[in-house]
């Protein structure tokens, strides 16, 4: 069996545990079981069940990493509506472990993971350490923030809106900005109640 066979098992065996039970309460010996192997073969792919856990969150991000990481253009890609349509599509197709991440309060390593991609499709065309690279930082850091808070929310309320309709909703505030989306919203009750 190849290497990324075995992998891709105890990732399988990972998500089916992590489903039931935080990372804290899997063990090694759970996850052997249920992938098939011995802890010897574990340990010849993973340092430790933290590393497996990276490298499950690695996977689910590969789609947009590909697809949207792999442009060598960060400007033109963000002049095109590419990215919104290829975070749908990642979305609705990783939502079930995406969910489990937010529910097990472990969104944090997603967030990590994407903002280190951003930042290195970015060091491609600008110079880390410069006053644009930190302005560049700090615009990542509010809107991935920003967007991971809003799903963590609409989980926590349960789905109360479809998946599109939640992610067109965080497209329509990045792209507009939060002031003149709340401005657009008020002014829609504002208008209601005076005619």
């Amino acid at each position: 069996m190849d290497k990324r066979n075995t992998e891709q098992d105890f990732i399988s065996a990972f998500w089916q545990l992590y489903e039931k039970k935080p990372i804290e309460k899997i063990s090694i010996n759970q996850l052997c079981q249920i992938a098939g192997y011995n802890r010897a073969t574990f340990y010849n792919h993973f340092e430790n069940i933290y590393a497996l856990f990276d490298k499950a969150v690695y996977d689910i991000l590969f789609p947009v990493k590909r697809n949207v990481f792999s442009s060598q253009n960060f400007y033109n890609l963000l002049q095109k509506d590419l990215m919104g349509s290829v975070l749908l599509t990642y979305f609705q197709q990783q939502d079930k472990y995406i969910e489990l991440l937010f529910k097990r309060q472990n969104h944090y390593v997603l967030s990590d993971k994407i903002k280190k991609e951003f930042l290195l499709l970015i060091s491609e065309n600008v110079k880390p350490n410069t006053k644009v690279y930190e302005k560049i930082e700090i615009l990542l850091e509010y809107q991935i923030s920003a967007v991971l808070g809003v799903i963590n929310y609409w989980y926590q309320k349960g789905k109360l809106i479809s998946e599109q309709d939640i992610l067109q909703k965080i497209y329509d505030i990045s792209t507009k900005g939060v002031l003149t989306s709340l401005k657009t919203e008020l002014q829609s009750i504002y208008e209601d109640s005076k005619a």
